[in-house]
């Protein structure tokens, strides 16, 4: 059985034109040396994306919204515009990096083979 309860044009419209603001979203590349290991990020050129972003309380329950660390804010982003983990957005001149994030499914497939996925939840952490 399908059923659909939210879709990614639902979500779009909401963003689109009553929660959203345009915010830089720089996409980060991690590479490992081969020779010592060592972990570098590299930041690409920023691009405004829509967005939704709120300050999270002491009282904000993460694990009611499936995340499991406590971060700075929280945002939801278009799926098409790939937020991922280490992703750099930009709020009020501070960048805030993508700690945590997983895509939010809007089609519920008791099957599990229509699984559609809907927007992007992230935890963001103040960048250092």
């Amino acid at each position: 059985m399908v059923q659909k309860v939210f879709t990614v044009n639902d979500f779009n419209f909401i963003l689109d034109n009553y929660a959203g603001q345009y915010l830089p979203h720089t996409k980060v590349t991690k590479t490992t040396s081969n020779y010592t290991g060592e972990e570098t990020l590299t930041e690409g050129t920023a691009v405004n994306i829509k967005c939704y972003v709120m300050k999270t309380g002491q009282n904000f329950n993460f694990k009611e919204y499936g995340f499991i660390e406590k971060g700075d804010m929280v945002g939801l982003f278009k799926i098409a515009d790939a937020v991922t983990l280490n992703s750099l957005i930009t709020i009020n001149g501070e960048k805030y990096r993508v700690n945590e994030s997983f895509d939010v499914p809007g089609v519920f497939d008791s099957t599990g083979t229509g699984t559609v996925y809907v927007y992007t939840a992230a935890s963001l952490f103040k960048a250092e």
